[in-house]
């Protein structure tokens, strides 16, 4: 938990310095402990051949152009992980399907 809280930190931070680089590289480390936390090697080694980091940077400017309403984005899960809340699961893929465009007939 406490490495969510620092790079949720930091993207608080990286925000208020207006470095969409810091804010995407914090992102992307705060997402891949919580894979990393599976415990599954197969599915971290898939995780991060995905090239995360560019569909990050991505969707952050074309869906999410508030930086500091990317870093708020992340509190509901830390919070979520910290009391063991079993619907984490729900709020994970809500916040990761945020990021992405509507399709066809969709609403975000």
């Amino acid at each position: 938990m406490e490495s969510l809280r620092t790079h949720l930190r930091r993207m608080r931070d990286a925000a208020d310095a207006g470095s969409l680089h810091d804010q995407v590289r914090h992102g992307v480390a705060f997402h891949r402990e919580i894979v990393k936390a599976s415990g599954n090697a197969v599915l971290l080694s898939v995780w991060e051949s995905l090239g995360i980091e560019v569909w990050t940077h991505l969707s952050i400017r074309l869906f999410r152009m508030r930086p500091h309403e990317n870093a708020a984005d992340h509190e509901p899960l830390v919070e979520a992980f910290e009391r063991g809340d079993p619907e984490v699961g729900v709020l994970l893929r809500e916040h990761v399907l945020g990021y992405a465009p509507a399709g066809p007939g969709e609403t975000t």
